[in-house]
């Protein structure tokens, strides 16, 4: 059964429909405070949000935009797009900073990239479904130096993009992208 890495839901800032100001505090207290449970019971406890780094992947100044395919496992995402590469923290995360091992694993599973520069930006922490409110992201830019590339190309396609090219999929974008693209357009 697989495990994934929480904090208790008290210790996030309220639900806000756009990018969160990172607060170190918290950031400190995901590597302190975190724990394991079973995903299963994760999924279904709102008094715990599991963690997932977020990471936007920059390379020569565009941004990676994947889509969500037919071979992925849930429907509801199927043709939408993603600029977020990222996923649960698992217990082999663990030796360091489980968010920084955690995302460090998804960078490399997902789109093949060891070197790089990561910075948080900031927090996603929704609350308007059942599903968002168990889960919260730690959003990373992250700067490669590895071209991108697609590795789980049976679930996903991507590319390197500009803004004007996401702008043009914005209303496919996932919720959390759609945050993470509005945060980019501002700064």
């Amino acid at each position: 059964m697989e495990h994934v890495y929480v904090l208790p839901a008290h210790r996030f800032p309220a639900a806000c429909s756009s990018l969160i100001e990172l607060e170190p505090t918290l950031l400190g207290a995901m590597s302190l405070e975190g724990s394991f449970l079973p995903r299963p019971q994760a999924e279904e406890d709102p008094s715990y949000r599991q963690i997932i780094p977020y990471a936007l992947v920059r390379h020569a100044q565009k941004f990676f935009l994947m889509r969500r395919t037919k071979g992925g496992g849930e429907a509801r995402l199927h043709n939408l797009y993603t600029l977020g590469v990222g996923g649960h923290i698992n217990p082999e995360d663990v030796g360091g900073n489980p968010v920084l091992e955690g995302l460090r694993r998804e960078l490399l599973e997902e789109v093949g990239i060891t070197r790089y520069k990561a910075e948080p930006v900031g927090f996603i922490v929704l609350d308007d479904s059942p599903v968002s409110r168990v889960h919260a992201g730690i959003v990373f830019l992250v700067d490669s130096e590895d071209e991108p590339r697609m590795m789980e190309t049976e679930k996903l396609e991507g590319h390197l993009a500009g803004l004007d090219t996401i702008q043009e999929v914005y209303g496919g974008l996932e919720s959390w992208s759609q945050l993470v693209f509005d945060w980019l357009t501002r700064v």
